[in-house]
């Protein structure tokens, strides 16, 4: 017969195992509760900051997506529906209606562009608006203000303002995009990121963003507006009177900073420099394009004149412009973007 204390302790050992076991699987849930949380809050952080980034990149110029749609519409307070073709409606943002009538309805195009590239978003029919004035990656908001009446500065002004005192709502709406990704829903539309050559104030959103910052690779500063006459600017290499003065060498320059910008808004829509962009992401980290009088009188359209200038003046009279440069290169940490915008380096004129 066993002796009394030998049972007892069997039985304090096999619950010491079942204690054990009992701690370990607390344990576990516990690791397991904290690891979700953890990940939960580090999700939560990065939503925030792509929140932040969307609203930053849309301050940018960056290019329109489905999130600026629903902000449109909340704006607007109208239904957006999205076409991919005039017979392929692929969505309705905030239809509250149920309603077939089109009175209220704003209509929009999506063109999904080649592989890796971004889209293009247009009136229905794959329409251009005309009697719109189209900023640098601003065709979803040009479409909009087609229909509306509003400026296209206006609407991206609005949709900042909107996302930013709207951010919880704008993380839901990135938790809904995450969902239906998943599902291989190609959600965010992104279109806009191309020069479409249609307003010289693109070209100068393009010189303004290349001004005073390194690009991929160099050490040296941007400075297009180093090549533009103006007289109330200060930075040394802001204007074409301070680059010269503080070089202390002569530097050409357009006569306004308007003048350069459609100038360069010829020179970006060439067939040349869009060849040498093209050049750039296959791999180039710098192409110079030389164009000369003839290849920018588009249309006969005359050019504007240009001065030669030494150390804050300028050294001659107005000169016909008969070529112009300039030096392209990729945007820092953009070199492997295809659809960053170009960087300008330098952008001037020659009078010979």
């Amino acid at each position: 017969m066993p002796d009394i204390n030998e049972i007892i302790n069997f039985f304090r050992n096999d619950d010491s195992q079942e204690q054990k076991q009992r701690d370990r699987e607390l344990r576990e849930r516990h690791k397991k509760s904290r690891d979700k949380y953890e990940n939960m809050k580090y999700k939560q952080l990065w939503k925030m900051r792509l929140a932040k980034h969307i609203i930053n990149d849309l301050k940018n110029y960056g290019p329109a997506n489905l999130i600026h749609v629903n902000a449109l519409s909340s704006l607007t307070k109208r239904p957006i529906r999205i076409w991919k073709s005039m017979n392929n409606l692929y969505r309705i943002v905030n239809d509250q209606t149920n309603k077939s009538s089109n009175e209220n309805f704003i209509d929009i195009e999506y063109h999904e562009q080649s592989l890796n590239s971004i889209g293009h978003w247009t009136l229905l029919n794959n329409k251009d608006p005309i009697n719109v004035e189209l900023d640098l990656n601003a065709c979803l908001f040009a479409v909009i203000a087609a229909q509306i009446g509003k400026s296209t500065n206006d609407l991206r002004n609005n949709v900042i303002d909107f996302l930013t005192n709207n951010i919880r709502q704008l993380i839901d709406q990135i938790d809904e995009f995450i969902s239906l990704n998943n599902n291989d829903e190609k959600l965010l539309m992104i279109g806009g990121a191309r020069y479409i050559g249609t307003s010289p104030k693109a070209a100068g959103i393009i010189l303004d963003k290349s001004q005073n910052v390194f690009s991929h690779t160099c050490k040296a500063y941007g400075h297009p507006r180093g090549h533009a006459s103006n007289t109330a600017v200060t930075g040394p290499c802001d204007s074409v009177e301070n680059y010269s003065r503080t070089t202390n060498s002569m530097k050409s320059g357009f006569l306004s900073k308007s003048d350069q910008n459609n100038v360069a808004h010829l020179a970006l829509s060439h067939e040349v420099t869009q060849q040498a962009m093209r050049e750039l992401n296959n791999g180039a980290t710098s192409m110079t394009v030389t164009l000369s009088r003839r290849d920018l009188q588009k249309n006969h359209r005359a050019l504007p004149k240009m001065r030669e200038y030494y150390n804050g003046e300028p050294y001659s009279e107005e000169l016909d412009i008969i070529q112009v440069t300039l030096v392209l290169r990729h945007h820092q940490d953009k070199y492997n973007d295809p659809n960053a915008d170009v960087f300008v380096h330098t952008c001037f004129p020659r009078s010979s």
